[in-house]
């Protein structure tokens, strides 16, 4: 039970560069995953083309590891502040600090990814005798190095990374990692775990790693007392002398077979997924490769070709089932020659996976054990736990281990092709790499953070603006809200168009200082066109609301008589500065011989509305401004067009007047956002509208959601639209040019197949998806069809780099913003408690 030497190779290190006691040198890199989750098969093809590239280039013994461990909370909260000045943004760090408590308890994990080439040895004249003559061991002394052979080192692994390519984005660990990696190793699933360093200068750039000693019980013998006979059990029970108090009990699983058949790409070759989302352990993996060229594979094809046939001459005379077995290898090893004979540039790749599991008891070790086993069984892949073989697959997991037997006893050989379905380096990671956290990832089952850097997508050149669907309930209205008062926390501005009867935003605005609440139906201020632009553009605003409201042609004869008044030349000519003086001036035209005829018909028809949109006509009100923090433009009382009749020609030319007047008072809010939101003042602004066809099926809401999704990013503003139908709703630049997207809960199979499908699922590859989001996210529960509160929030995502996967929103973690934005006027108890278990 002491510590074994041998299991620690290091002797010294730089940089990144291990120099091992056998006198080999490595270097270890981290590797960015790349995104899969759930993206289209052309696109996991890509993935998959990327692995091959990897391990067609990889020099012999090279190791791949994935390290699953705690996520780091200061790096959470790092990525929360960034960009944002908690002096000015006391709510803001008030959630911060609340964020901290939340985070803490959710317990969020992460994989980290490395990759461990040998790039030479530091004693290349030393033959192999002389290393067992010395049992194994130099003596390594990296002072002694040359700056020129360091340099040959880096140069060497320069080659083999240029050939490998950048889809990983290989980056050097620093020294220190050994160390946190030993650590790690001992203390697997145990209280002293160590948190993952993700966060920049988590770990010192050290030229030294003080490993510190441990004993590996194999079988925990020390746990049995004294019994004589050896233990059966594939367990390690790893103590540290310093701590002995909270030992880790780990056992090493490797795949003892695969399937038979073969394992189709994509959907049934990613064995590696299988291990993710096990509740109170930890689970790593290593996979140690070597590689052969085709020609080397050929020609021993033909060598073990030609053995066969000498067994089958030997044994022709005899009837036994031998003669079928040799004649099925036979077989075997023609279809095995011919892919290589078919694809040039194939390789046959050895590798050893090892998946270690760590638990701080020897019960839950196990328990995790029989459930990975169980997983696999419906991969038709047997998993194993060699007795006796346990300490050496743990030490293969560890960089510059020296080579041992049970590595090759558990190897497995197929060629790079079928190996790069494997695809080990993957990630299920879905929103922005900072900004505020939004919620939890469901996929990866480690509960990662969630960003949405909606206030800092513009200093990465990427569009903020987002879009939801789903059905009523499903939470659209607490997600637009959620990202309202962040986005308001957070030294921005928004403006939200509520069409509740009860008034939910103004009920959410009454939380928050500096906030003006507009009732168009009793306005307190003037959507005046001409009033709140400025002269050199009023005149084209009020011609695109006014226009479709009196059911104008631009080319009509009171059309052009509008359009003729309201240019540059002709509010200058007449004076107009207001709707009212248009109305003044058109009545006075109506005796010009000239225009007489037009004016009257246009005087008549501004006659219809003027009585009825005091909000457009009475120049005693105060024009709309937008320099409050929250602005909510309530629109309850105005009767709007279905999306329906807005798209449908023969319904639009017959709606009411009453409708036409609300469209147009909605399009002038949209049109008032644009101007004052896309305007450099330094202050990002956020347009909300929950009713998404009133800006994407009219030619005016059409060019503000563009203008806002194009242009956003270069002046600090987006906009946020809800739907309950994407198929409908979200057309031309909603759907084209707002690239984050979010799917609450569908339950109508129709909509729920436009949802995935506007969100980039394709579900003839992924049929199972609709049944996940018709019936298991949020799904109401109970006699009183209630969804329980910790189901509360499920969604599908897609992020502004088009990575597909599923989450939950948490909402605000401050108790007093999630209860104003959790409930509604008249309601209680439905507030969403924000300190809720996730794991619940």
């Amino acid at each position: 039970m002491a510590f074994d030497r041998d299991l620690q190779p290091t002797a010294a290190i730089r940089g990144n560069l291990q120099f091992t006691h056998a006198g080999l040198v490595t270097a270890t890199y981290f590797v960015d995953p790349l995104g899969y989750g759930l993206r289209k098969a052309s696109d996991k093809h890509d993935v998959k083309m990327a692995h091959h590239s990897l391990i067609s280039n990889l020099p012999d013994g090279s190791l791949l590891l994935g390290i699953q461990a705690r996520h780091n909370t200061i790096d959470v909260l790092s990525k929360m502040v960034e960009g944002v000045d908690l002096d000015t943004c006391d709510d803001y760090a008030a959630e911060v600090v609340a964020a901290y408590e939340r985070v803490c308890a959710i317990a969020p994990q992460t994989r980290i990814f490395l990759l461990s080439i040998p790039v030479g040895s530091t004693n290349p004249t030393m033959s192999a005798i002389a290393r067992l003559w010395r049992g194994g061991t130099t003596t390594t002394d990296a002072a002694a190095l040359s700056r020129a052979e360091l340099e040959g080192f880096e140069q060497t692994a320069a080659e083999i990374l240029s050939r490998i390519g950048g889809d990983f984005d290989p980056v050097p660990v620093p020294a220190a990692l050994f160390q946190w990696l030993w650590e790690h190793y001992l203390s697997r699933g145990a209280a002293g775990d160590p948190v993952a360093p993700t966060r920049v200068g988590a770990l010192d750039d050290a030229t030294a790693a003080v490993f510190r000693s441990a004993a590996l019980d194999e079988g925990a013998q020390a746990d049995q007392g004294r019994r004589l006979r050896p233990s059966f059990v594939p367990v390690i029970k790893v103590v540290q002398p310093d701590f002995e108090f909270r030992p880790s009990y780990q056992s090493m699983l490797t795949p003892h077979s695969f399937p038979y058949a073969g394992m189709t790409f994509p959907g049934g070759s990613e064995f590696l997924t299988v291990i993710d989302g096990l509740p109170d352990v930890t689970v790593d993996w290593g996979i140690r490769v070597s590689t052969r060229s085709a020609d080397a594979v050929l020609k021993s094809n033909e060598t073990n070709l030609r053995r066969l046939g000498e067994q089958m001459d030997q044994r022709d005379q005899e009837v036994s089932f031998a003669q079928n077995t040799l004649l099925s290898k036979a077989q075997m090893l023609g279809e095995y020659n011919q892919h290589f004979e078919v694809n040039g540039g194939e390789s046959e790749v050895s590798f050893t996976t090892v998946i270690a599991v760590g638990g701080a008891s020897r019960e839950q070790t196990m328990d995790a054990v029989n459930t990975l086993k169980r997983r696999y069984k419906r991969f038709q892949i047997e998993l194993t736990a060699p007795l006796g073989a346990q300490v050496d697959l743990w030490s293969m997991l560890i960089p510059g281990s020296a080579p041992r037997r049970a590595y090759d006893d558990f190897a497995h050989i197929v060629p790079s092709d079928m190996w790069s379905g494997f695809v080990p380096f993957t990630t299920s990671q879905i929103g922005d790499d900072s900004g505020p956290v939004i919620g939890v990832n469901l996929m990866s089952g480690h509960f990662e953070p969630i960003h949405f850097g909606i206030m800092e997508a513009a200093l990465h050149d990427l569009s903020a603006s987002f879009a939801v669907t789903g059905e009523l309930g499903s939470g659209k209205s607490y997600f637009l809200k959620l990202i309202a008062a962040l986005v308001h926390d957070m030294g921005g501005q928004f403006l939200a168009i509520d069409r509740s009867q009860v008034g939910e935003w103004e009920h959410f605005a009454s939380a928050i200082d500096d906030a003006v609440v507009i009732d168009l139906a009793n306005p307190i201020v003037s959507l005046d066109p001409l009033r709140m632009f400025d002269p050199r553009i009023a005149g084209e605003r009020a011609l695109d609301s006014i226009l479709p409201l009196l059911d104008l042609s631009p080319t009509s004869g009171a059309g052009a008589a509008a359009s003729a008044l309201l240019s540059p030349r002709g509010v200058a000519e007449y004076g107009i500065t207001s709707m009212l003086d248009l109305i003044t001036v058109v009545r006075k035209l109506r005796d010009d011989p000239a225009v007489g005829a037009d004016c009257a018909d246009l005087a008549a028809r501004l006659g219809t509305v003027a009585d009825r949109m005091p909000v457009l006509f009475d120049p005693r009100l105060p024009t709309l401004r937008l320099d409050a923090a929250a602005t909510v433009v309530r629109t309850h009382q105005l009767a709007l067009p279905t999306a329906e009749e807005l798209t449908t020609p023969h319904l639009y030319s017959r709606l009411p007047l009453t409708k036409r007047l609300g469209t147009a008072l909605y399009e002038l809010v949209g049109v008032a956002a644009r101007e004052a939101f896309l305007a450099d003042n330094g202050r990002f602004g956020l347009l909300v509208g929950d009713e998404a066809h009133h800006f994407t099926q009219t030619q005016v809401g059409a060019a503000v959601t563009s203008d806002f999704s194009r242009d956003g990013r270069k002046h600090l503003a987006a906009i946020g639209l809800a739907s309950h139908d994407p198929a409908t709703d979200f057309q031309g630049a909603a759907h084209n040019l707002i690239p984050n997207r979010f799917v609450f809960r569908q339950r109508d199979e129709t909509l729920a197949r436009n949802s995935l499908e506007w969100l980039g699922v394709d579900l003839t590859e992924a049929p199972f998806l609709l049944q996940i989001l018709r019936e298991d996210t949020s799904p109401p529960v109970g006699a009183g069809r209630q969804v329980p509160e910790e189901r509360r929030g499920e969604m599908f995502m897609r992020d502004a780099l088009n990575r597909i996967g599923r989450g939950k929103v948490l909402g605000p973690a401050r108790a007093d913003r999630a209860a104003a934005i959790g409930s509604t006027p008249g309601s209680t108890g439905r507030a969403v408690v924000a300190q809720r278990q996730v794991r619940s």
